[in-house]
């Protein structure tokens, strides 16, 4: 049997300046995966996924917490599964990450993510920066199941990918623990857009308010790779 791995992305404890347009609109380039057994993913993705608009001129940036938690197993129908195992087992597989990946499990039953990540993208074209990019495929080559990849997959290619171009603004802000040059440079690139970012590291964004920057974001709920 597939051992389960969960994965959590470690969070920190906010108008931009004038953008230039837009590099040419192409989709993001998608990571080499297999598709298992030739199976389509449906249900709550496939509507997501009809929600992006390519071609709208609002856009959304979307950071590697909001990439995991769309196309995470727990996102996608896997709940049930995940809760189907003997506890005993389920904490030898997940160990110190195992009350993180089960209060995400029974924070789904009552509230399905991809409703709210749904609408948070509605009508709109989301961008990635290239810092984004490269982490979430690295990220869900290590840790993601089949499906989760299948959906990483088909999900990188209604996204585009922007050049790692952080507003100056967010570059003038001190470089700390709270403030971590990575992080300055995903909503920095959003902040340089002018184009909210979706997130669930909102210990970053209360950093950023606390410096008196206002900053654009939209937050969401967190959720984990769990291998399926």
């Amino acid at each position: 049997m597939r051992s389960f791995r969960a994965f959590e992305i470690d969070v920190a404890e906010g108008g931009g300046e004038v953008s230039s347009p837009l590099p040419r609109l192409l989709p993001s380039p998608e990571m080499e995966v297999t598709e298992h057994g030739g199976k389509k993913l449906d249900g709550g993705f496939s509507i997501f996924m009809g929600k992006m608009k390519m071609g709208s001129r609002e856009l959304v940036n979307l950071d590697t917490t909001a990439l995991v938690a769309i196309v995470s197993g727990i996102s996608n129908g896997g709940v049930e599964r995940l809760m189907s195992i003997p506890e005993a087992e389920t904490r030898a597989r997940f160990k110190c990450n195992y009350k993180f990946v089960m209060d995400q499990a029974h924070s789904e039953l009552q509230y399905p993510i991809l409703v709210e990540l749904g609408d948070a993208v509605d009508g709109k074209k989301c961008i990635i920066c290239e810092t984004v990019s490269s982490e979430f495929k690295e990220i869900v080559t290590m840790c993601g199941g089949p499906e989760e990849q299948i959906r990483a997959s088909q999900l990188l290619k209604q996204l585009i990918v922007v050049p790692d171009s952080p507003s100056a603004r967010m570059m003038d802000l001190p470089t700390t623990r709270k403030l971590a040059m990575k992080n300055k440079v995903v909503f920095g690139t959003g902040d340089h857009w002018r184009a909210p970012t979706l997130t669930a590291n909102m210990g970053f964004v209360r950093a950023v308010s606390q410096s008196g920057m206002p900053l654009l974001t939209m937050e969401h709920r967190p959720r984990a790779l769990i291998g399926l």
